[in-house]
This record gives structure tokens, C-alpha cells and sequence, in this order.
């Protein structure tokens, strides 16, 4: 998307559509299977250091089958040359989008088990659910700030243009417009039904003056 059509609001590009996009995350009401964890996050290494800290704890969220595969690999990250036998297999659009995010970081996947990210676990109602996300609610930590960014993030892809100019989009990926929130999208416009995703990455500062912006738009 052509940043040419982005307005600016303090000092950050943004994509209007955020104002008037609809979006929530609701894997009961869509009965997604939480379709978007399906091929794992994409992580920097001070991300893994922060979630293994509380290694044993999370793997308690999840079945016997996943907890045994991640204690036997030793970390949630997966052996690159193990998953992708045949070279890299994450998307363009995808690897674009992180490599803007961290810049020249080193990353690694999350280990997949079973055509799916090895943190999800399956609850007694039946609904997938992310161990890390069940487990930062269960602490009372900011499952926003907790969890990986590459996660954190979507829909919305927050980046620098190669001049130095922060902007906060949206992710069309091609690839992931089967996903039901996708494909129906409801709820409160992105700017208020992600506030949080937003304040964690570009701060509460921004955040205020993104919303009066959005109030201006509505008079």
C-alpha cells in the first residue's frame, strides 16, 4: 500500500483504514480453531529468553503430546533445517513484514507440531487457545507486552520506511484471507478494538492523539 496514501498524526503514517475497519479477535464466536496460530510466530531471541523463563509453566497449559515434543526439543524454538527441510517456507509477505518489525535481528520459528504452532492447546470445550496468551491472563501480566510481537501485532504491521518514518498499518497478506476475522470482520473499528496493541508499540501518547483524530473524523 502506497505510503503516499497514509495521513500523518504525530509523527506516525498512518493507514486511515484503521479509523473504519472492523476487527476482533473472538475464537468462540467464529469457532476459528484459532486458524491464524498455524504456522507459529516468527521470534527474536530476546522474546524466546522472556517466554522460557517461565518454561516449565507454560507447558503445563498444554497436552501431553505437545508438552512431551517441547520437552524433548528443549525450547519453543524449532530446528530451521528439521521444519523447513527444503529452505525457508515462511511467506514473502510475511518475512517482509518482520524483517521491517526487528530489523537486522536474528529470528527463528516456533516449533509446529502437528501442521500447527506447539504452543496451542485445545481446552475442555474444545476451543484452541495460545498457552503463552492463557498463561500471561493467568498472571495478571499485559498479555500484549508478554506475548511475541509477531503475534502481538496482527492484524495491524508496525514499521520504519527506509527513511526513518515509523507507520502503523494493516496486514493484507493474501495468504491469510481465509482466516473468519478476515473474511467477516466485526467489532469496533481497529483503532479502539486494538488499543492496547497500539499503546504497547508506539505508546500512550500516540494512542490519544490517534483518537482524537478519529473523533475529528467523526464530526
Amino acid at each position: 500500500m502506497a505510503v503516499k496514501k497514509f495521513i500523518e498524526i504525530g509523527g506516525v503514517l498512518v493507514n486511515p483504514e484503521i479509523f473504519s475497519r472492523p476487527y476482533t479477535c473472538d475464537v468462540e464466536g467464529y469457532d476459528c480453531k484459532s486458524q491464524c496460530c498455524y504456522r507459529a510466530c516468527i521470534v527474536p531471541e530476546q522474546e524466546v529468553k522472556k517466554v522460557e523463563a517461565h518454561f516449565d509453566e507454560i507447558l503445563s497449559y498444554l497436552g501431553p503430546e505437545n508438552r512431551d515434543v517441547l520437552k524433548k526439543n528443549g525450547t519453543i524454538l524449532a530446528d530451521c533445517k528439521k521444519q523447513c527441510p527444503k529452505g525457508c517456507e515462511i511467506h514473502e509477505d510475511e518475512a517482509q513484514a518482520i524483517k521491517r518489525a526487528f530489523g537486522g535481528q536474528d529470528f527463528r520459528c516456533v516449533l509446529i507440531h502437528d501442521k500447527t504452532c506447539s504452543l496451542v492447546y485445545t481446552n475442555k470445550e474444545g476451543m484452541r487457545y495460545c498457552a503463552v496468551h492463557t498463561f500471561a491472563l493467568d498472571k495478571d501480566l499485559v498479555w500484549e507486552e508478554f506475548k511475541f510481537a509477531d503475534c502481538v501485532q496482527y492484524p495491524l504491521s508496525f514499521y520504519m520506511t527506509e527513511d526513518g518514518k515509523q507507520v502503523l498499518s494493516i496486514q493484507d497478506t493474501p495468504y491469510l484471507d481465509h482466516i473468519p476475522c478476515m473474511q467477516k470482520p466485526k467489532g469496533d473499528p481497529m483503532y479502539k478494538s486494538l488499543k492496547k496493541t497500539i499503546e504497547t508499540f508506539l505508546g500512550k501518547d500516540f494512542y490519544n492523539q490517534l483518537a482524537s483524530h478519529a473523533d475529528k473524523r467523526a464530526k
